[in-house]
């Protein structure tokens, strides 16, 4: 094969790379902005609530929801400096 060939074969698959890790960075996002609005409705309820037991609850969804949010940005950082090592 000609060399030509080659590197157009070899650019194809690292570009193949990249948009999958950009493609996984979008469904990240797209989770942590439902993750976001769960949060705030999530507040709102703790806000209006009175009865302990239910604002124990409240308040372990509200965690775990920021910590699933925390974990998504952490694995964009990740991804996206991954893609900014193999660019240099």
């Amino acid at each position: 094969m000609k060399t030509k060939l080659l590197l157009a074969r070899l650019a194809k698959f690292l570009d193949a790379d990249r948009r999958a890790q950009l493609a996984q960075v979008d469904s990240i996002e797209e989770v942590l902005d439902k993750l976001e609005e769960k949060e705030q409705k999530l507040t709102l309820k703790l806000e209006a609530e009175s009865d302990p037991e239910k604002r124990d609850k409240l308040e372990m969804k509200l965690a775990v929801c920021q910590a699933q949010c925390k974990k998504g940005v952490q694995i964009i950082e990740e991804l996206l400096g991954k893609k900014n090592e193999s660019e240099v």
